[in-house]
């Protein structure tokens, strides 16, 4: 998919379709932000390095995602996508389709399984 821009009139879809995947996300323990490309950014905390560990958070990019709201087709209406990296530097992002803006519950269950952390509270030995 090529990267679009969204019109006036899906703008006025959008926002509250991204302000209730925020609410989705947040309910599941997420960070999420809502972007003004379109965009939702999330982030998951258990990802972050210990509070103490200076260099893990100088190396950690932490565990984030993107999804973009953009049109599905000429006649499906939006959707969300997910962002991935582009294979080459200074190039949009690889789009794939996640699923219908108005099914928060169904993307962000998606997102949180993308960026879960398993383990996360199990005891370091």
């Amino acid at each position: 998919m090529s990267e679009s821009i969204l019109r006036v009139d899906e703008v006025a879809a959008w926002a509250p379709a991204a302000r209730a995947l925020v609410a989705e996300l947040e309910a599941r323990g997420l960070t999420a932000r809502v972007l003004s490309h379109g965009a939702v950014w999330v982030r998951n905390p258990a990802g972050d390095p210990a509070s103490d560990d200076r260099l893990g958070a100088l190396m950690s990019p932490g565990l984030n995602q993107e999804v973009w709201c953009r049109p599905n087709g000429d006649h499906v209406g939006l959707w969300w996508w997910w962002a991935w990296a582009a294979p080459a530097r200074n190039e949009p992002p690889d789009l794939e389709p996640l699923c219908p803006v108005d099914e928060p519950k169904r993307a962000a269950d998606a997102i949180a399984r993308v960026l879960a952390v398993p383990f996360a509270d199990a005891p370091v030995s």
